[in-house]
């Protein structure tokens, strides 16, 4: 009995296994500087499969620009551009499974560009995947509500009335 007990549990461990949903994360020390004249080296920690891409914009600029990053796991990697000295920058990341996010960092860093800053850069660098435009405008523009949502709960009902519902 004993035996065909373990067996069973065995085998509902190895489906609930099978079956899991797999998980996606990602672990980011954030930098405060960017050395200027280089192509900064931003290191993070990815948990799943799929294509690493960063997203970055100078402060005051309104268009966003993207770099495709290397998803190496606990190495992954993405490099920036070159910024000048004085620059300020905004970034965050992105993990794509097609055209799905399956994961993104969990708010918009920012980060001033210095002459004096020591930080990991890249020194050789054989190709840049670098997209500006329209076509890199949608994923900014539907998380930036989401990072722009506060970590609270409001009870009752909400403060803005919806457009489907306005308030009377």
């Amino acid at each position: 009995m004993n035996k065909r007990a373990i067996t069973i549990a065995a085998a509902l461990l190895l489906a609930n296994i099978a079956g899991a949903a797999p998980q996606y994360s990602m672990q980011y020390t954030p930098v405060s500087c960017i050395k200027a004249g280089e192509l900064p080296l931003l290191q993070l920690n990815v948990e799943g499969k799929g294509e690493l891409r960063s997203y970055f914009r100078r402060i005051n600029s309104t268009d966003w620009c993207s770099v495709e990053g290397l998803n190496d796991g606990p190495l992954s990697r993405v490099v920036l551009p070159k910024f000048e000295n004085g620059d300020e920058i905004e970034y965050f990341f992105v993990l794509l499974q097609g055209r799905r996010v399956v994961a993104r960092s969990p708010r918009i860093y920012r980060a001033r560009v210095n002459a004096d800053c020591q930080m990991p850069f890249a020194r050789h660098i054989l190709k840049l995947s670098l997209s500006c435009g329209q076509d890199d405008q949608a994923i900014p523009g539907a998380l930036g509500a989401g990072y722009a949502v506060e970590e609270r709960l409001i009870e009752g009902d909400p403060p803005v009335g919806s457009p489907d519902r306005p308030r009377q």
